[in-house]
């Protein structure tokens, strides 16, 4: 008969297995936000008394965390005197017609500076510019955002503070007594895997991207399907007119997919309903033709504000007007621009009405449009990541909002440089940071959280810019992340994964454990974020290392330069989500660019590694 008693431990294993189970398949269905995701994976190992208070919550103190944090702080601070939109404007502006040319100079760039700099903050400053040189030169955007976003990451794996996984990677190992990695150690393997990447995309990648028409940002998207509302006016011709899907197809070429009266849904296929006054129209198709609809009489898109702050059109009384519309000289005013929803917003998992986003930011959101379908009226659609909302304001509304964390505005005028004058303050902390990180002089918490101090001191960054510059979301998947890692350890798992790896080694040698770490850690941070994809791995390729007897930094660099090397889908990389919509990417072009590109670095890795980290050496 089998024993069905189970210890404490067994028990406790079994839970962390399916609190496991649950986390991935919330950073994979993206239900949530995956800071949520991580969150809740936290205070569910707390719950059911697999971690202790203090272990749970000792990822936020962790010195992975605190390096993260400091070293988004110093990008904050070159950010702020606007060296990064000088270098973007002086070195791309002047360049000639050549797309080949462009891509080039902005991958050498974006990865120079990706190597010392934040690759978000980067790669958000350089967007609107290369569109608005692709205007200029008659280049294709959808050529070279992806190519930029990729290069960024190539040049985040050269030097210990290039990536947040770097630095995981580093005090993780520096916590189990281990030396960690020196500021270019990485590089031996990171300018290689760069290298093979830049040749690799610029002639073979780029033949499976698509070629966007040159032109207004809004143009290049007219053929993407928008989510809209449009409402109908009182003196509207199509008053009475019978609410017909068909001949909305034929017509206009936008699918109505809804009517809503008085805040309830109409059937579209009852021939007996006509239109009455304030019906809401839920349509879906092109951009240009979303517009068209609103050039005919009597038809306007929903503008929130326009209505009571308390009450939506359709809660009013059915005699009473909505407000009036602002005068022709405000309308006129008004700008259209793209609003990609970052991971780091405070939007994502909440909808627009809910969060008064009209009132809170001075503009009206005219549409959305995100991957794969959405039905429901955007202003009452809880927002994902990577989403794409039309919005109209005026000029100062939009560049507030541009500065605002967790958006990226496409068209909106650049940055102004706030305080060049701090430029040489900053650039000089950034470098000494450097120095006495590669002398060994401090550890790179230590240093970082020392430079934030001096640009916080000297003016260069203000107090409150330094904590927003901390991506809050990124903290609580670290801190879920190790939370998850610990408990892995303490239950015996990664000992029981160890026990079978080494098993395995016996015939195989260690080298395919390796291999296995790698193909895993790229596999994972396709689905989650790549720092915590460290995070969650450090643990158990402790316990291999030591049971096999191998060389424990082997396997961290197996898991470091793998989780960097995830490119074929847009969830895990933040900067992928912010070139998804200004390009016109499917997620088509990420798996078609991605995989060959994952498949060459991984095989370059693979025999660089145990060349430089030898698995044999203790």
């Amino acid at each position: 008969m089998f024993d069905l008693s189970f210890d404490t431990v067994t028990v406790k294993a079994v839970v962390t297995l399916l609190i496991l189970a649950a986390a991935m398949y919330g950073f994979v269905s993206e239900r949530l936000a995956p800071d949520v995701t991580a969150l809740l994976a936290l205070l569910a190992l707390l719950l059911t008394g697999v971690l202790t208070p203090y272990e749970a919550f000792s990822g936020f103190s962790h010195p992975a965390t605190i390096s993260v944090a400091a070293v988004l702080v110093l990008s904050a601070g070159v950010e702020r005197t606007g060296a990064l939109t000088y270098i973007a404007r002086r070195l791309l502006t002047p360049l000639g017609n050549s797309e080949l040319t462009l891509t080039v100079v902005i991958m050498v760039i974006i990865s120079s500076l990706s190597a010392f700099v934040n690759n978000t903050a980067a790669v958000a400053v350089f967007i609107p510019v290369v569109i608005e040189v692709c205007r200029r030169t008659a280049a294709s955007p959808s050529r070279i955002l992806m190519p930029m976003s990729h290069a960024a990451t190539f040049g985040g794996m050269c030097t210990l503070i290039g990536t947040s996984t770097n630095l995981v990677a580093h005090e993780f190992a520096l916590s189990n007594g281990l030396r960690g990695f020196s500021m270019f150690e990485l590089g031996k393997v990171g300018l290689p895997m760069l290298l093979a990447g830049f040749a690799y995309m610029l002639f073979v990648g780029r033949r499976f991207l698509p070629r966007t028409q040159p032109g207004d940002v809004m143009a290049m998207q007219l053929g993407e399907r928008y989510l809209a509302e449009l409402i109908v006016e009182p003196d509207s011709s199509w008053m009475g007119k019978e609410i017909n899907a068909e001949n909305f197809e034929r017509d206009f070429d936008v699918n109505l997919i809804g009517v809503l009266r008085a805040g309830q849904a109409l059937s579209i296929n009852d021939s007996t309903l006509v239109l009455a006054p304030y019906d809401s129209l839920l349509v879906r198709g092109p951009l240009e033709h979303v517009l068209k609809l609103t050039s005919q009489d009597g038809l306007d898109l929903h503008r929130p504000e326009f209505f009571s702050r308390d009450r939506e059109p359709e809660e009013q009384d059915a005699d009473q007007s909505p407000t009036q519309k602002p005068d022709q000289q405000d309308a006129a005013d008004a700008q259209l621009a793209e609003v990609v929803v970052l991971t780091t917003s405070g939007l994502v998992g909440r909808t627009l009405k809910g969060t008064r986003f009209a009132e809170k930011y001075d503009t009206v959101v005219l549409g959305l449009r995100r991957r794969g379908e959405v039905n429901e009226r955007p202003s009452t659609t809880p927002l994902l990541p990577g989403d794409m909302l039309l919005v109209e304001g005026k000029r100062d509304a939009l560049q507030a909002l541009a500065e605002t964390r967790g958006f990226l505005v496409v068209g909106t005028p650049a940055h102004p440089e706030q305080r060049p004058g701090k430029l040489a303050i900053t650039i000089a902390t950034l470098i000494a940071v450097v120095l006495v990180v590669s002398i060994g002089l401090l550890p790179i918490v230590t240093a970082a959280t020392a430079g934030c101090a001096v640009l916080m001191l000297t003016g260069c960054l203000r107090p409150a810019e330094a904590y927003r510059a901390i991506d809050l979301s990124l903290v609580f998947i670290l801190a879920g992340s190790l939370a998850l890692g610990t408990a892995l350890n303490k239950t015996g798992i990664t000992t029981l994964v160890a026990d079978w790896l080494a098993g395995v080694s016996a015939t195989t040698g260690p080298y395919p454990v390796l291999v296995g770490f790698f193909v895993l850690s790229v596999l994972v941070s396709e689905l989650m974020s790549n720092s915590g994809t460290v995070a969650l791995l450090g643990p158990i390729t402790i316990s291999v290392a030591a049971k096999m007897g191998i060389n424990p930094m082997s396997l961290l660099a197996a898991i470091t330069f793998g989780a960097s090397a995830a490119f074929a889908m847009p969830i895990g990389y933040q900067t992928s989500l912010m070139i998804y919509g200004p390009g016109g990417y499917r997620f088509k072009d990420f798996i078609a660019m991605g995989i060959p590109l994952d498949v060459i670095l991984a095989l370059l890795a693979l025999l660089l590694i145990p060349y430089f980290w030898p698995l044999g050496v203790r």
